[in-house]
Formats: C-alpha cells, sequence, structure tokens
C-alpha cells in the first residue's frame, strides 16, 4: 500500500518520554516519535463521492445511523471536529488508553472515509456519516511490524463490545493463527470483516482468511492501480486512489491511498447495508455487496466481483441467501470413498451376466430368421 501524505499535514515532534497513567513503564506515551496534525480544510467534493453517488445512497439507509463499525488501525483522533461525533471510546492495544488517539493520521483517514459527519462548509463526507466508531489502536504507524497477537487482540474486543463492521486497511506478510481464528471468530458472530488485498509485495494477510471481504483501489478513471496477484485475495473494488480524507486535528488532506482506503470504502457500504436491512446476516449483506457491483469485463482478477456501488446495494431486488465463500485456504483432502462388501459386488455381477446372456440369446435368434428368409428369397 502507498501510504503518502500531501504537504497539508504537518509533522509535530513531541519531546520528552512522559508515561500515561496505568500504562507499564517500558510502554512509551503516545507520537514519542512525532505527530502529525492536518492544516487545511478540502472543501471541494471529492471525486469518490461523485463516483459512489452517496447523496442519493444516504436518504436509503439513513446515513448508516446505528451501526457501529470497528477501524484497526493506528488509532482516530478525537479532536477532529467531523470525527468528534461518530468516536466511541476504543481501546488502545499499544500504550494504553481508549484508541483516540493517532499519531501518524493513518486511521484517522480511514475512519473519515467511513463516518466523516456531513457539514456544510466542507464537500468531504465519510460514506456512512452517521455511523459509530470503534477505534482500536494496533500500531503507531502503519509501516511498523505489525504485532499480529495485537491485531487478534483487538478484533475479539471490538466483536465483543459490538462491532458490527470490521475493517483491517493492512496488510501482514505472515499468517498468524491467533489472527486467522480472532477473524473466524468474528465472522461466526455475525460481523462483517472487510481488509486491504495489498499491492506489490504487501503481505496477504488478512485479505487471504476465509469469509473476509479482499478490496483493490480503483482510481478516478475506474483503473485499478495494480494486478491482484491472486484471484482469491480481491472480493471487490473500490475507490482508493488520490483519496480526499480527514487528518488529525483538523483539515483534511489527499492521500496517495491505495487497496487501505479502498477497503474503508467497502466497510462504510457495509454500514450503509446493515443500517437499512438489519435482518440481513453478515454473510447476506457482503453477499448483497458483491451481487450489486458494478462489472469490470474484462479486466481480470484486480477487480473482484466488481466495483462497489452502494445505491444499487440498497435499491435492487434480491433473493438473499448466504454466499458461496471464495476458496482461499486450501481445500480438505477428498473423503475416502467406502468400502463395499463382498455381496453387492456379487449382485452386481449376476445382474450384468444375465444381460449379457440374453443379449447373446436374442442376437442368435435375429441371425436364424435372417438366414431363414434369405434362403426363401433366393431364385430356385
Amino acid at each position: 500500500m502507498r501510504r503518502v501524505f500531501h504537504a497539508s499535514v504537518v509533522c509535530g515532534l513531541m519531546l520528552g518520554l512522559s508515561v500515561l497513567p496505568g500504562i507499564p513503564a517500558q510502554a512509551a506515551a503516545p507520537c514519542s516519535r512525532g505527530r502529525a496534525e492536518g492544516v487545511q480544510t478540502v472543501a471541494a467534493l471529492p471525486w469518490a463521492q461523485k463516483w459512489l453517488n452517496l447523496e442519493q445512497a444516504w436518504p436509503l439507509a439513513a446515513e448508516g445511523a446505528g451501526v457501529r463499525v470497528a477501524v484497526l488501525d493506528t488509532g482516530v483522533d478525537r479532536r477532529h471536529p467531523q470525527l468528534a461525533a461518530a468516536l466511541l471510546p476504543g481501546r488502545d492495544f499499544v500504550d494504553g488508553g481508549d484508541g483516540r488517539v493517532d499519531c501518524t493520521g493513518h486511521g484517522t483517514g480511514v475512519a473519515g472515509l467511513i463516518a466523516a459527519r456531513r457539514d456544510a462548509a466542507v464537500g468531504f463526507a465519510g460514506v456512512a456519516p452517521q455511523a459509530q466508531i470503534l477505534p482500536v489502536r494496533v500500531m503507531e504507524r502503519i509501516e511498523d511490524d505489525v504485532n499480529p497477537s495485537a491485531v487478534a487482540a483487538g478484533v475479539d474486543w471490538a466483536v465483543a463490545n459490538g462491532a458490527r463492521i470490521l475493517v483491517m486497511a493492512f496488510t501482514l506478510a505472515f499468517d498468524s493463527q491467533a489472527l486467522r481464528a480472532a477473524v473466524a471468530r468474528a465472522i461466526a458472530r455475525d460481523v462483517v470483516v472487510v481488509a486491504a488485498a495489498g499491492e506489490g509485495d504487501d503481505g496477504t494477510f488478512p485479505a487471504a482468511y476465509e469469509g473476509v471481504i479482499g478490496v483493490n483501489a480503483i482510481d478516478a478513471t475506474g483503473v485499478t492501480g495494480t494486478q491482484a496477484r491472486s484471484p482469491a485475495l480481491v472480493d471487490l473494488a473500490a475507490p482508493g486512489e488520490k483519496m480526499t480524507t480527514t487528518t488529525p486535528a483538523r483539515g483534511h488532506t489527499v492521500y496517495t491511498g491505495g487497496s487501505d482506503l479502498a477497503a474503508a470504502v467497502v466497510a462504510g457500504a457495509a454500514v450503509l447495508v446493515r443500517a437499512q436491512r438489519p435482518d440481513l446476516s453478515g454473510a447476506q449483506a457482503a453477499a448483497r455487496l458483491a451481487a450489486t457491483a458494478d462489472p469490470a469485463m474484462g479486466r481480470g482478477s484486480a477487480y473482484g466481483e466488481g466495483i462497489v456501488n452502494p445505491v444499487r446495494a440498497l435499491s435492487e431486488p434480491l433473493v438473499e441467501a448466504a454466499p458461496v465463500p471464495r476458496e482461499r485456504m486450501p481445500s480438505p483432502q477428498p473423503k475416502a470413498r467406502p468400502e463395499v462388501g463382498v455381496g453387492p459386488v456379487v449382485a452386481a455381477a449376476c445382474a450384468i451376466g444375465t444381460v449379457l446372456v440374453i443379449i447373446v440369446v436374442a442376437l442368435r435368434r435375429l441371425r436364424r430368421r435372417m438366414a431363414t428368409a434369405w434362403g426363401e428369397r433366393r431364385p430356385v
């Protein structure tokens, strides 16, 4: 994933390494390596909102009101005016606290794409601007080596605290049994799990886990920046390149982005579906997003089922059924064929022999009749 901020984000270095109350002495205070803060508001309507036609989608689902989505990331900054009302107290698995601090801005950007409140003076808003954000801080910087055990603990905590959507807008290079099990538990608890499919040399997890919606990014022309490495990683595509979103404290920036921000968009679309149709299971909500995606014919596996379309997902009639999941993990070994006893074999052989005898007798009778008829027709 490409993770580059434009110059509108300013890094302010914090001096000192104070320890927060209740945090072990060996844990550094949040943002000890610096802190990003936004300084500029973007008033223009972003291209992604036009593409998704959110003005038409919002009234169909009460803007996602009442649906809780967990953002497992770098935290979410509580100070941003478009996010303050959306944020619930979360959990910080890095430094302790409630997850509502963000040193680098990635988690704040992801949360903004999902649930930033509408502001008449600002063009930007989230896909589901009345959703609730449950911030789960599992890393300080998106570039860091992420501890999968911390992510697994964050998944379990988010599910236990009412998350109905869970988004992990990052990739891990290696499989983790702890994280795989936590994701499986979340899906079993009817949670929709969304993850970035990654780009280039990025890892494949957690998008590779069974039941996870893996997402790739498109740009403003509808083209993906990269071909997926495996068709099993990508279920949907969504806007994710050069995305306007929220920055820590205030303002906005145009984020270079990639599949990480596209995952946030799909998570927002899932919020809208679950707000409109609380009767649907998580699997059915995911199936609706896939069934109503705009097709990207002839473009390969980089698009999965197609490009997410919130308006279609909220308006098209479908016969709801649980989806047939993409095969992500190795298939189980085929079951051994049951042994057949001697009795059935003998019975089958006798039946076949009887049929053969009948056929032979019938052929002989037919030959006699033909010979007799031929003899009668020969001239004397």
